[in-house]
This record gives structure tokens, C-alpha cells and sequence, in this order.
């Protein structure tokens, strides 16, 4: 199963619904294509939804990084919500879910991109 993206937009925040695996190849290359649209139409608030996400490898890893420092850069931000599971455990051990804002809430963490919460 490779990885789908569902946009849909909140209060100026852009939410990516993903279902599937953020693995090196066509799941992960679309995922960077798409965050990569969004940081050039210019600031973006993202939220990444990974409720639906069984698995994340290195190469996804990186894709939210990148992407996180691309969009505060600009002046927007990125954000985590829902992972779970092994999702949850790999970005644990990675120490990622300390450094990207992370919440099990949509309404709160659509709210954090306006209040600047770095958690909830």
C-alpha cells in the first residue's frame, strides 16, 4: 500500500490526511512534493495528520524535517498530529516528536498555529 494525501484546510491551516506508509520511494516522493507546493505558494501552517500512517522509514523522517525548517523559515509552521503506534515509537526514539510540535487534538493544534502553544 503506498501513501494517500487528503487536503483539506481549517482556519488557514492546511491539513494533510495521510493513510498508508511514508516509506523511501512514490509514498515519500509525493508527500515532499506536496509539502514543497505548499512552502512555495508562500507562509504555510501545515498540519500533518499521521492517524492513519502504519509505518515511517528514514527517508519520511527527513521529508518532515525538511519541511518543518522550510516552512518556519518562511514564516509559517508544521505540525504533527495523531501518531500512533509504530509511527509514534519511531519518531520517540528519534527524539522528532520533542522538536515537532506534536498533538492528539485537531482543534488545539489548529489553534497553536495562531497562539504559538508548542505543545498540548
Amino acid at each position: 500500500m503506498g501513501l494517500q494525501i487528503t487536503k483539506r484546510v481549517s482556519v488557514n491551516v492546511t491539513i494533510l490526511d495521510l493513510q498508508g506508509r511514508i516509506i523511501i520511494g512514490s509514498g515519500n516522493d509525493s508527500l515532499a512534493a506536496e509539502l514543497r507546493r505548499l512552502a512555495e505558494a508562500g507562509p504555510s501552517d501545515v498540519l500533518v495528520n499521521l492517524a492513519g500512517v502504519a509505518q515511517i522509514d528514514s527517508s519520511g523522517i527527513s521529508t518532515l524535517v525538511r519541511s518543518f525548517v522550510t516552512l518556519e523559515r518562511q514564516g509559517g509552521g508544521l505540525k504533527i498530529l495523531n501518531p500512533t503506534g509504530h509511527v509514534k515509537e519511531v519518531l520517540e526514539l528519534t527524539r522528532l516528536i520533542h522538536s515537532i510540535p506534536a498533538f492528539t487534538d485537531e482543534a488545539k493544534a489548529v489553534a497553536a498555529f495562531r497562539g504559538g502553544v508548542a505543545h498540548a
